[in-house]
C-alpha cells in the first residue's frame, strides 16, 4: 500500500461490514447536539480522574446507546481524550463487558467511515475509544509509535474499565493495523487481569521486518511516506477545538518527527524487540482472533502466533488489502468480532471453539487490473491447525540456467538481464547465472501491500520479470495448491560489498502474463543477524535463505510456476548504494532452489463464515475520497533516472533512483491534513513538504512543515537531519 493512503485508509477505513462495522453515524446524518449537562456514568477508579471531555453529543445515535465524551486524567496529569460509547440497560440489568480501541489517529464521535462505534454497545456492552498520548484530543507529546508511556496509559485505562460500576470486569482490545499491534503487545508484554481477549487484524510479530520498516532487513521506500506523512497530521492542534496557541499545540509542534527515530534504528534490537512477539511466543497467554490479507503486508502473524503461542487462538487468511475487504469475498467481521467477544468476555458459549480454528481462501488466476471490484475466484478451506508443510516447505524445485553452461564458462561471460530457465525436481549439473543490476527495475507492476482505495496487486509483470532471473516449471498437468511461507535457499556472490536479493513467485498463464503471488526480501549483509550485519566480501559465495511471504494459493492446470531472482524492486524498497553484478550459482553441490508449501492431502473441516458478498460494491462496503488518481513512472534514457509519481488525494509522492548511481535515491512528499471544525468557521491545513534522500553512507531528511487557518500561515518550522547509512 503506498503509506499515506494507509495513514488516511486508517482514519477513514470503512465500515468492513454492511451489518455491523458498515453502519456509520455519518450515512444515518449524525449531527452534534449540544454539550451533556448531566451527571457522566464514567466515574473515577483506579488511580485515574474523570471529567468530561469537549465533545458533543451525536443527536443521532443507535438506540439504546449512550455516549459520553470523557478526558482521563494519567498520574502524571497527561489528560487522555476517550469516547464511551454504552448500551443504556447496564442501568438496572446485567453489568457490561467492555471493549477498548486505541489509535493514533483522532477519534471522533462522528467516524461513519473509519468505526461503526455503538455497534457493540446495542448489544451489552461498552466500547471506549481512546486517542494515544499526544494524538487527537490528549494531552502530551507523540515520542513513538508503541512507545513505552502509550502502553501504560492503556493499562490504567484497562484497569479503570473494569473498575466502573456498570463494567462487569471483562476488557477485550481490538483493532486493525496500528490497533491490532498494540493489542497485541499489550496483551504478552503487560498482561493486564481484566484483558480477557483480543481480536486484531493486519498486526505483527516482528516489527523489523513485518512493519513499515525493514522486510529482510531492506529499509522500505515508498512506504517511508507514512512517517512522512504523519509528519503534518501529528502537527495538527487537538481535536475538537484546535487551539492554536495552547501549550498542548506547541508542545506537540516541537516533537521530532517519528522518521528521525526510524532513522536512528536502522538495525533490528531494542527499539523493535519491544513489541515484537517473535522472541518469545510463550508471552502471549490472552485469547486472540487474528486476520491478514494476503494483498497485505500484515499476514505472516497469523500462523505464526497460532503455531507458536499456547493461547486460544483462532485466525483468516484471505485475498484482502490492508482494509481487510477490498476485493472480496466480504466478511461480515463485525458478526465474527462479536462472537469472539461474547464468548470470552460475556461467558456466552458461541460456539466458536467448537468450530474450525484455521480459516484460508484459497484464491486462483483471473486477468487484473488497476482498479478492479470483481470477485477472486477460489474457495474457503477450513483446519483445526496449519499443516507443517506451511512453515517447512518439503517440495524443492531447483533453480537450472538454460542452456546449463558449465560454471567456468558463464563467470566468464558478461552479465545479462532476462536470463533464467527452468524449476526442475532434479539439482543439476553446476553452472551460474549473472545478473547486472538495474535498481530502477523490478517492482514497477506491484506495490507493498495495494492502495488503500482501489488496490493493485497483480499487475501484468513480464515487462519487469525480463530484468530478473527467472525459472519456469513446464506447464501444470494438474492444479497445485500451497499455503504458508516459500523459501528460497540461493549460493549467491555480489561484486559489491552490499546487496539485496528478492525472491518472487508468478503465475505465469497461458495467455502470457505473469501475476505475483508472493515475494520475500534479504539484505545480504544481513544474512546472519539483523542487529549486526556484515559487508560482502566482493566475489565470494555465500549460502542465504530467504522466506517468503505467506500465501495461499491454486495453481491451476496449464499454468506456469515462475521464480524470479532479482536485486531491485522499485518503488517498494530502498535501492542498495552500488553499482555491481550479482551471480547465482546451481547445480552440483551449490545447487540453488525455491521451496514451496504444497499442500499435502489434508482432512478439512466443514465450516462456514458470514460472507456478506463475493466482491466488493464500491460505496458501499468500500469508501474513500483519497483514492489514487495517477501513478506514472518515467525514465530518463540518457541519464537512467527513473521516478515513480504517485497522486493520491490530495498528497503526492515520487520516488527516485538513478540506474547510473543507485546510492543517489531520494522519496519526495507532499502531503496536508485538512480539518474544518464542525459550527466554526475555519479551515485548518497542516502541510509536510520535503524529502528523504541516501548517498552511499548517509540518509537525510529535510521536511518543511506548515500551519494555516483560513490559509493564514500560523506557523512553520522546518525539520532536518542525517544520519549513517548502516548497511540498509
Amino acid at each position: 500500500m503506498h503509506a499515506i493512503s494507509r495513514r488516511r485508509l486508517l482514519r477513514q477505513l470503512v465500515a468492513l461490514t454492511a451489518g455491523g462495522w458498515g453502519t456509520t453515524l455519518a450515512g444515518r446524518g449524525a449531527r452534534a447536539a449540544a454539550l451533556r449537562t448531566d451527571e457522566l456514568w464514567a466515574h473515577d477508579a483506579a488511580g485515574l480522574r474523570v471529567s468530561r471531555g469537549p465533545w458533543p453529543t451525536p443527536a443521532a445515535l443507535p438506540p439504546g446507546v449512550r455516549f459520553e465524551s470523557l478526558l482521563l486524567r494519567m498520574p502524571d496529569g497527561v489528560r487522555i481524550a476517550a469516547l464511551l460509547f454504552i448500551s443504556t440497560r447496564v442501568r438496572g440489568g446485567p453489568k457490561a463487558p467492555c471493549t477498548l480501541h486505541v489509535v493514533p489517529y483522532r477519534h471522533s464521535p462522528d467516524m461513519g467511515a473509519y468505526l461503526s462505534m455503538g455497534y457493540l454497545a446495542q448489544h451489552g456492552y461498552a466500547e471506549l475509544y481512546v486517542d494515544v498520548r499526544g494524538t487527537g484530543g490528549s494531552d502530551g507529546v507523540p515520542t513513538d509509535e508503541y512507545s513505552v508511556e502509550e502502553h501504560e496509559d492503556t493499562v490504567r485505562i484497562i484497569e479503570w474499565l473494569s473498575k466502573q460500576r456498570w463494567s462487569n470486569g471483562s476488557v477485550g482490545m481490538y483493532g486493525t493495523s496500528y490497533s491490532a499491534f498494540n493489542s497485541i503487545q499489550l496483551a504478552s508484554e503487560y498482561h493486564p487481569p481484566a484483558l480477557k481477549a483480543i481480536f486484531a487484524l493486519c498486526g505483527t510479530d516482528d516489527r523489523y521486518t513485518d512493519d513499515i520498516h525493514h522486510p529482510g532487513g531492506i529499509m522500505l521506500m515508498e512506504d517511508n511516506s507514512w512517517a512522512l506523512g504523519m509528519i503534518a497530521f501529528s502537527a495538527m492542534p487537538g481535536a475538537p477545538d484546535f487551539e492554536l496557541d495552547s501549550q498542548a499545540a506547541q508542545d506537540r509542534w516541537n516533537t521530532p518527527p517519528w522518521l528521525h527515530v526510524y532513522l536512528q534504528n536502522q538495525l533490528d534490537g531494542p527499539h523493535y524487540r519491544r513489541g515484537s512477539l517473535d522472541t518469545d511466543y510463550s508471552r502471549l497467554t490472552t485469547p486472540a482472533f487474528l486476520g491478514g490479507g494476503y494483498l497485505d503486508m500484515y499476514q505472516n502473524f497469523v500462523p505464526r502466533i497460532m503455531r507458536n503461542s499456547p493461547a486460544v487462538t483462532c485466525g483468516i487468511l484471505g485475498p484482502w488489502h490492508h482494509s481487510m475487504t477490498w476485493p472480496g469475498p466480504v466478511l461480515d467481521w463485525a458478526a465474527i468480532w462479536r462472537r469472539w467477544f461474547d464468548h470470552w468476555l460475556k461467558g456466552t458459549d458461541t460456539g466458536m471453539l467448537a468450530e474450525p480454528r484455521v480459516s484460508f481462501y484459497l484464491p486462483e488466476w483471473r486477468r487484473q487490473k488497476f482498479r478492479d471490484a470483481g470477485a477472486i475466484p477460489g474457495e474457503w478451506r477450513f483446519l483445526d491447525h496449519f499443516p507443517e508443510t506451511a512453515f517447512a516447505p518439503p517440495d524443492r524445485l531447483y533453480l537450472r540456467p538454460t542452456p546449463e553452461l558449465p560454471r567456468n564458462t558463464v563467470l566468464s561471460m558478461d552479465p545479462a538481464p532476462g536470463r533464467g530457465g527452468a524449476l526442475s525436481e532434479l539439482a543439476g549439473e553446476p553452472s551460474a547465472l549473472k545478473l547486472q543490476y538495474h535498481p530502477s527495475r523490478g517492482g514497477s507492476t506491484d506495490s507493498f501491500g495495494p492502495d488503500g482505495d482501489e488496490g493493485f496487486y497483480g499487475l501484468d509483470a513480464r515487462e519487469e520479470n525480463v530484468w530478473g532471473l527467472s525459472f519456469d516449471t513446464p506447464p501444470l498437468k494438474a492444479p497445485l495448491e500451497m499455503l504458508g511461507f516459500a523459501q528460497a535457499h540461493l549460493y549467491v556472490s555480489a561484486t559489491a560489498p552490499l546487496a539485496n536479493w528478492m525472491v518472487q513467485v508468478y503465475d505465469l498463464a497461458p495467455d502470457g502474463t505473469t501475476y505475483l503471488v508472493t515475494r520475500g526480501f534479504l539484505n545480504g549483509s544481513h544474512r546472519r543477524s539483523h542487529t549486526h550485519p556484515e559487508p560482502l566480501v566482493p566475489n565470494e559465495i555465500y549460502a542465504i535463505d530467504v522466506q517468503l511471504m505467506c500465501a495461499g494459493y491454486r495453481f491451476s492446470a496449464e499454468h506456469v510456476i515462475r521464480t524470479v531472482v532479482t536485486n531491485a524492486e522499485f518503488p517498494v524498497v530502498w535501492p542498495s548504494p552500488y553499482p555491481m553484478t550479482t551471480t547465482l550459482y546451481t547445480g552440483g553441490d551449490q545447487s540453488s532452489f525455491v521451496a514451496l508449501p504444497v499442500l499435502p492431502p489434508l482432512h478439512y473441516r466443514e465450516g462456514h463464515l458470514p460472507v456478506l458478498a463475493d466482491a466488493v460494491t464500491p460505496g458501499k462496503h468500500w469508501r474513500s475520497d483519497d483514492g489514487m488518481t495517477a501513478y506514472q513512472l518515467t525514465r530518463d534514457l540518457m541519464t537512467g533516472d527513473a521516478t515513480a509519481d504517485f497522486q493520491m488525494g490530495p498528497d503526492r509522492l515520487w520516488c527516485r533512483v538513478s540506474d547510473r548511481d543507485p546510492a543517489i535515491a531520494s522519496i519526495q512528499v507532499s502531503s496536508k491534513d485538512v480539518l474544518t471544525p464542525e459550527g466554526a468557521a475555519r479551515r485548518l491545513e497542516a502541510r509536510a513538504e520535503g524529502v528523504l534522500r541516501s548517498t552511499v553512507d548517509t540518509f537525510a531528511f529535510d521536511i518543511e512543515v506548515t500551519l494555516l487557518e483560513n490559509d493564514r500561515v500560523v506557523r512553520s518550522r522546518r525539520w532536518q537531519d542525517s544520519f549513517r547509512r548502516e548497511l540498509v
